[in-house]
């Protein structure tokens, strides 16, 4: 049994360079068949990945852009709302004022048509006054040519005439 051990530990030269042999065969054997496509692969998602990157950093760059330019178009449409209530204020303000000087004149052309309409009614009433008064003046002036009444009489006439006119009214 001494002998089964050695062969099993020992070296023979031979067996070497045939397993260092069947080491670069199967190493070659598998660079061709396995370590180049998965080189090959490993690179094409590599640049893949590379691609995904560069492609998610033009995005964020124009989706930048596209903000800013909203934003400015924001501004400017905030601007113009802006000039556009200030522009209907101005002409809120301006039809606001018109009906206010188109409402004086009216108030005052009918204040001065109410003027003029009681003029006339008052020299209407003036008029029908000096009517009355001529025509009660007539009544007096027959009474007394009716009578011949002394300056007394007329005088007691004409006050009483007065006083009747007094409660008359």
């Amino acid at each position: 049994m001494p002998g089964t051990t050695e062969s099993f530990v020992s070296l023979d030269i031979w067996t070497v360079i045939f397993a260092w042999g069947n080491i670069i065969i199967l190493f070659l054997f598998l660079k061709k068949i396995l370590f180049v496509p998965l080189k090959n692969a490993m690179d094409a998602r590599q640049k893949e990945i590379g691609d995904l990157y560069d492609g998610a950093r033009r995005d964020r760059e124009a989706a930048a852009e596209m903000r800013d330019e909203y934003s400015a178009k924001l501004e400017q449409a905030a601007s113009q709302g802006d000039e556009i209530i200030k522009s209907a204020v101005k002409r809120a303000q301006l039809q606001g004022e018109q009906i206010l000087a188109d409402a004086r004149d009216s108030a005052e052309k009918t204040l001065k048509r109410a003027e003029e309409q009681i003029e006339l009614e008052r020299s209407k009433a003036l008029n029908d006054i000096k009517d009355e008064v001529s025509g009660m003046a007539v009544d007096i002036a027959s009474a007394v040519i009716e009578r011949n009444l002394s300056e007394e009489e007329n005088s007691a006439m004409i006050d009483q005439f007065i006083r009747e006119l007094g409660e008359k009214k």
